[in-house]
């Protein structure tokens, strides 16, 4: 892990200690590829199931294509949701056209950069409400996709570091 994703994973997740007795280290990380979406991302070594789905119907620019989904033994963790380009909108034409939801009256935005290669990012941070956890979404374009990286829940510490480390290291290699 580059240091720079090491220092985001630490301010990201509180820098606190977790009461798992096998913790991840935030650091140890395996790097799941996926050869039919073309993406490629570190999980946590330990404590971590990938699930993927792919929708080879989906409608273009309007409907994911694939999803990742990581789940530990408490919940779900993270998501990947990869969405095709194919008009090769900006981010804001594309998040006004198809992610409209992430805007909601009660959120938070900020400019961010995402990957190893820096690229320009939306992040998006919702508050806890009485149906659901504090989330955080990151949105950005590579290679004819946009792609939307979701923590589940931002008090969980495992969680917000797996989406640290999921935004600055994941590549689309197309």
């Amino acid at each position: 892990m580059n240091p720079a994703a090491l220092i985001l994973a630490v301010v990201l997740t509180g820098g606190g200690q977790v009461a798992d007795p096998l913790p991840w280290d935030g650091v140890t990380v395996r790097v799941v590829t996926d050869e039919t979406s073309g993406v490629r991302f570190p999980v946590p070594l330990t404590g971590v199931l990938v699930e993927s789905r792919h929708f080879s119907d989906a409608k273009p620019g309007l409907q994911m294509r694939h999803v990742f989904t990581l789940s530990s033994a408490e919940g779900e963790v993270a998501e990947v949701a990869v969405f095709e380009n194919p008009k090769q909108l900006g981010l804001e034409a594309f998040i006004a056209q198809t992610l409209g939801f992430l805007r909601v009256s009660e959120h938070s935005e900020m400019s961010w950069t995402a990957t190893p290669a820096k690229v320009s990012a939306v992040l998006f941070e919702h508050p806890r409400t009485g149906q659901q956890y504090a989330r955080r979404a990151a949105v950005f374009a590579r290679g004819g996709y946009v792609l939307v990286v979701s923590c589940r829940n931002l008090e969980d510490r495992f969680a917000a570091g797996a989406f640290a480390a999921l935004v600055a290291q994941l590549e689309v290699q197309r």
